[in-house]
């Protein structure tokens, strides 16, 4: 039964309507032709309905959303009275871009459409899904276009890669050049990592000098790793940087998978491990993950589930190795030695675990139950009328994001110790994360009366003149130096290059791993302060170590060394 024909009140009230409505209606023919346009046309876009009508939908759509656009209404021809919804881009007079939602039905020979101005929406969705300084695409957009790639391998096979992109020394160049060029740097890299790439592939900004490349449509392991080796080489072509030139390199972690039911966000961290791979073996390289990569994950995965409980169960003790000094007598100070011997299963290694520790962060809290265990021995070594210090290690987070000074306040002051009771030893490589945050805290924890010792110096990634610029007591020789003595004339120099250093600084110096009597006699021939090893002691619990040397070491007592210590400013 057919509706009846309108009325020419309600024919009046249509027009009305079509002439007065906010949003935009039109009809528009499968090839694209405007043929009919309310008034709100001429509002939103800026064109009169004459100059619209002269036009077709090819000239005002953007090129990206053309195709399609012109798919949409070509399929009107076959698909009658069927709702097609879809959005695209058309041109303002000024040349800016409008983003239009359509709804609309073909008859086979019009489409009878209406749109709606959603410019906004789509400027807060595109802020929430891209970062706002490089305008890449974020985390959350990359995780659903890798979702979506991974998705196409149902019918496209082949592989899809992730490559994280992490430059190298990004932070000391933005330190130097200041955060605005650190930033135009950082935009800049994005622009190239996006020109070198396909139109199908993601370039994605995670945060900080973290980005990452999705590529799809790959063949082999070989094809990602070719697309990783461009990615270094490319950003190693100097940038202009204000009147600097700067070259970036970079450590690129590449993970591939062939299976589009793989999760994405796991693709993600095996790429981020592979990265960090790269970079922990002297950085500017690609490492792709694979099979040993993922047995040291799930490794690294067990580590960090165990070790959360490893406080609770009171699996982790401290060793303790005495620092004698060489002119002889008793120890002036014990390093503390974290150690974990789970209820179930071997030992771990301390270099395994407080590595996971620091990445995790579980760190803080092994830090502060260090603290406060070694000041405790320390208050009960004094108490049995031994005055010993206590030497802690300052992991990196604990130098540069806690309070530090607060911290050993309060455990000398839960302990009753004055504060030459505590020593920390802080690595370089600490220190460099953020120098002035750094310099700071030692500053303060000297100000306690806390001694600080600068660890593993001369390791190879030392700076000579870092000493003469912090606040400092002393400086540990690393053991990769002691090794080589005597037989290792370089090392040799350096040793005694370093001794010079500290003796010019106004600090003592202390030879760390003295494994045999010929090394013991050279350091203590150089003018070496203190000496710390197999030789003289193994690390130990506080019940079986003792703190006189179990062999001579001088032939005078430690008190004439010991009052120097403690005169130290």
């Amino acid at each position: 039964m057919k509706s009846a024909a309108p009325t020419t009140i309600e024919q009046e009230q249509i027009v009305r309507l079509f002439e007065s409505a906010g949003d935009l209606f039109a009809t528009i023919t499968p090839d694209g032709r405007l043929s009919l346009l309310n008034p709100a046309w001429e509002e939103l876009l800026g064109w009169t309905r004459e100059e619209l009508l002269a036009r077709s939908m090819r000239e005002l759509v953007h090129p990206d959303d053309l195709e399609q656009t012109a798919a949409v209404l070509l399929a009107g021809r076959d698909h009658t009275a069927q709702l097609a919804s879809f959005t695209n881009r058309c041109r303002h007079r000024d040349g800016s871009w409008r983003w239009l939602l359509w709804s609309a039905r073909s008859d086979g020979a019009l489409w009878y459409a209406a749109a709606k101005d959603v410019t906004d929406r789509m400027w807060l969705e595109r802020q929430a899904l891209h970062d706002p300084l490089t305008k890449l695409p974020n985390r959350l957009l990359l995780m659903d276009r890798a979702h979506q790639a991974l998705t196409r391998l149902h019918r496209s096979g082949g592989l899809v890669a992730l490559l994280f992109v992490d430059l190298d020394h990004f932070k000391a160049i933005n330190d130097n050049l200041g955060h605005a060029l650190g930033d135009h740097l950082l935009a800049s890299v994005a622009a190239r990592l996006e020109q070198m790439m396909r139109d199908s592939d993601t370039v994605a900004r995670l945060g900080g000098d973290e980005f990452v490349v999705l590529a799809e449509d790959l063949q082999s392991d070989a094809e990602a790793l070719a697309v990783a080796e461009r990615v270094l080489h490319a950003l190693q072509e100097p940038f202009v940087v204000g009147s600097a030139e700067v070259s970036m390199l970079a450590s690129v972690g590449v993970s591939v998978s062939h299976d589009p039911e793989a999760d994405p966000q796991a693709l993600l961290r095996e790429a981020d491990v592979a990265m960090y791979r790269a970079k922990s073996s002297g950085g500017y390289r690609l490492e792709l993950f694979d099979e040993s990569l993922r047995r040291e994950m799930s490794t690294h995965l067990d580590i960090d589930r165990r070790l959360g409980e490893a406080l609770p169960r009171k699996e982790l003790s401290l060793a303790y190795q005495p620092l004698f000094p060489l002119l002889g007598g008793r120890a002036v100070a014990c390093e503390a030695l974290v150690r974990w011997s789970p209820t179930e299963g071997d030992p771990v290694a301390p270099a395994l675990f407080l590595a996971r520790a620091q990445e995790s962060g579980l760190i803080v809290q092994i830090g502060d139950w260090v603290l406060d265990t070694a000041c405790a021995q320390a208050a009960a070594w004094r108490g049995v009328g031994e005055e010993v210090s206590v030497s802690i290690n300052v992991s990196p987070r604990g130098l540069t994001e806690l309070d530090l000074a607060d911290r050993a306040e309060q455990a000398l002051t839960r302990h009753g110790l004055p504060p030459q009771s505590l020593w920390f030893e802080v690595r370089e490589s600490a220190i460099l994360r953020d120098p002035e945050r750094a310099r700071a805290t030692l500053q303060d924890v000297r100000s306690l009366g806390v001694r600080v010792a600068l660890d593993g110096f001369g390791s190879g990634e030392s700076r000579l003149t870092l000493p003469l610029s912090l606040p400092l007591d002393m400086l540990k020789l690393d053991r990769t130096l002691i090794a080589g003595l005597p037989e290792d004339r370089h090392k040799r120099a350096i040793v005694e290059a370093s001794i010079a250093l500290a003796r010019a600084a106004g600090l003592q110096t202390v030879a760390v791993g003295i494994e045999n009597d010929t090394q013991l006699r050279l350091v203590r021939e150089l003018g070496c302060s203190l000496a710390q090893g197999f030789l003289l002691q193994a690390p130990d619990s506080p019940e079986r170590m003792t703190l006189r040397a179990p062999r001579a070491v001088g032939s005078q007592t430690r008190w004439g060394l010991h009052a120097r210590l403690q005169q130290r400013p």
